[in-house]
């Protein structure tokens, strides 16, 4: 009986080394596909990167349409992350929460920018302010505009 017992045990213990064995190499597969997949984004991050959405939106974009709303107070996030398109545009959407005279107020803008000249299309999806948004001072509707001719960096 003590030798059937040993025996189940030692096969027991064999078996799970035999186990761990596979694991480490199903763990050190899934741990290269992860490297990979890690890398495309970082690459894909840095591309975007150089253009700093949400900077612009609030000391831009919410400045030009609101130009009596204190940027400083307000909150801007991504609603949709930047992504390339196949024709070389990044494209992202941005939240923009501001205080107005008598409530919060919100934004939701999508903004492309072409990297090849600097420049920057916005177009307003939804304002929560109401205002007359015809009179910004840089963005119309689906036009281009120059970083450089807004002395942005």
């Amino acid at each position: 009986m003590r030798k059937t017992a040993l025996t189940v045990l030692i096969l027991a213990f064999v078996m799970g080394i035999l186990a761990m064995g596979a694991y480490a190499e199903e763990a050190e597969e899934t741990l290269s596909l992860d490297v990979a997949a890690a890398e495309a984004v970082s690459a894909e991050a840095t591309e975007t990167a150089e253009f700093d959405f949400i900077a612009f939106a609030k000391e831009r974009v919410l400045q030009d349409f609101h130009p009596t709303v204190k940027v400083d107070e307000a909150q801007a996030d991504f609603d949709e992350k930047p992504f390339k398109k196949e024709d070389g545009i990044i494209r992202a959407r941005v939240g923009i929460f501001y205080k107005g005279w008598l409530r919060q107020h919100s934004m939701l803008i999508e903004m492309d920018y072409r990297p090849e000249d600097r420049k920057v299309r916005v177009s307003v999806l939804k304002d929560t302010n109401g205002m007359n948004l015809q009179g910004a001072r840089f963005f119309k509707e689906g036009e281009w505009v120059s970083l450089a001719a807004m002395g942005w960096k």
